[in-house]
């Protein structure tokens, strides 16, 4: 695949939800109760062709850094869209300007604009100060994350139904694998998600979701 980030494509069945991939990274565009989009965990790769297909979704409001590892695209992003706010939780915060040098804002503004059916989630347990967001719609629940679980390599818009852990994630990601473990299967049992958006590899999306994130979790740790 192209180190150029593709066009983003509508995640079916969830209105306001768009995926862009380069390579196996992907970026996901929210649409804000404002008007305006979210991008979580942008993506380095922006292309002509990609700038004006993020304009036609709206204006970019927010730049949402999902942790303190996902950082590559940052300053491009905000080459390109001077006025959208750069956000990230407050224990991803530290790391964050260090690395990258830039300022960023708490995560206020962005859940005083989510959709209705979407919520910030904040695992505990890690120790990158990773948020995921949880997004409801048509009694389906989508969890978009960062490094947790992945799917396999796939073409822009491609759903897999095998969820796997990111091989990384146990040493870089869990401080704590009790916390962790017990907080993911509490919002399983809570939320049943159906369909998972990471930023590594394809969507995953399966009857048996909800089961087999417990599973590639428990089987990993």
């Amino acid at each position: 695949m192209s180190k150029q980030l593709s066009c983003f494509i509508p995640v079916e069945e969830h209105s306001g939800l768009w995926s862009a991939q380069s390579a196996t990274l992907r970026c996901t565009a929210i649409r804000l109760t404002s008007g305006g989009i979210c991008l979580y965990s942008p993506v380095s790769g922006l292309s002509p062709d990609t700038l004006k297909n993020i304009q036609n979704l709206g204006e970019v409001k927010i730049l949402l850094a999902p942790n303190h590892y996902h950082n590559k695209g940052l300053k491009e992003y905000l080459s390109a869209f001077p006025n959208a706010h750069l956000c990230c939780s407050s224990a991803a915060k530290p790391r964050l300007q260090k690395i990258t040098g830039l300022e960023f804002e708490d995560l206020e503004n962005l859940i005083a604009d989510l959709p209705e059916g979407a919520d910030i989630l904040e695992p505990d347990g890690l120790k990158t100060g990773e948020i995921w967001i949880s997004a409801r719609a048509n009694r389906q629940v989508a969890w978009i994350m960062a490094d947790t679980f992945s799917g396999p390599k796939g073409k822009p818009g491609h759903v897999a139904d095998k969820v796997q852990l990111l091989g990384t994630f146990p040493k870089f990601g869990i401080a704590d694998k009790q916390f962790y473990s017990t907080w993911l299967k509490h919002r399983v049992n809570k939320e049943s998600p159906s369909l998972v958006i990471p930023c590594h590899g394809s969507m995953i999306q399966s009857p048996s979701l909800a089961e087999d994130l417990k599973d590639a979790l428990e089987n990993a740790l």
